[in-house]
């Protein structure tokens, strides 16, 4: 959904929404625009934050859906779409901030590294730019990657996406398997262990995780 990829990484104010011209109806805040040749776009915040839309034709009142149609190509699905997006992100900008991670977890364990150790996330990959790495300040090891992935890569079957951190717990790895802790997604499983940041792991047991992960960055590499 457009939607979801232009506010996901974005905490929306109702200050500012109001200011931007949303109006309180019925429990939800609501604006709409004429965008396109007769198309209004009607856009919607509940009150958790989260963003939805709808476009329709202002003469017929009936809601129009071939934009999200990706094959759909004509001129003026292409038109409309085009400024659907273009709104979108006008208010995306207008009305709310950059977070660094799309699940709350993971902004908060994120806060958390940055308190604790001084550290902030590398984005060191073009094709990965969501991908965060933390480094050990004095050894330069990493000690903790935060990716975004598809759920279906550590929970077989499972669609959408998710967040997960990769730490490395060397002998103690399996000790805490379980419970949205698995063997390490594109990492060594003997080593590293993949957690889920949807608040399936409670924050204390993550930072404990992160604290091995830590101490084990000090640690030289084993001589073959």
């Amino acid at each position: 959904m457009i939607e979801y990829d232009i506010f996901k990484r974005r905490t929306i104010s109702f200050e500012k929404a109001e200011k931007f011209g949303f109006v309180r109806v019925n429990g939800e805040y609501v604006y709409e625009r004429t965008i396109y040749d007769g198309m209004m776009a009607r856009i919607t915040i509940d009150d958790s934050g989260v963003l939805s839309g709808d476009v329709y034709d202002e003469e017929f009142g009936e809601k129009y859906v071939n934009h999200r149609v990706e094959s759909a190509t004509g001129a003026f699905v292409v038109g409309v779409r085009n400024a659907y997006q273009a709104l979108l992100e006008e208010i995306a900008v207008a009305i709310s901030s950059v977070k660094r991670y799309v699940f709350d977890q993971a902004n908060r364990i994120d806060a958390y590294i940055a308190e604790k150790y001084g550290v902030t996330p590398e984005f060191m990959w073009q094709q990965f730019p969501h991908f965060g790495v933390y480094r050990n300040r004095d050894t330069r090891k990493w000690f903790a990657i935060i990716m975004n992935i598809g759920r279906g890569k550590v929970l077989k079957g499972e669609s959408g996406e998710v967040e997960v951190m990769n730490v490395k717990l060397d002998e103690q790895a399996g000790s805490f398997l379980g419970n949205g802790v698995y063997p390490s997604y594109h990492m060594n499983h003997k080593s590293w262990v993949t957690i889920l940041l949807d608040d399936t792991v409670d924050d204390d047991r993550i930072a404990e995780m992160i604290e091995i992960s830590f101490q084990n960055s000090f640690k030289k590499a084993k001589k073959k």
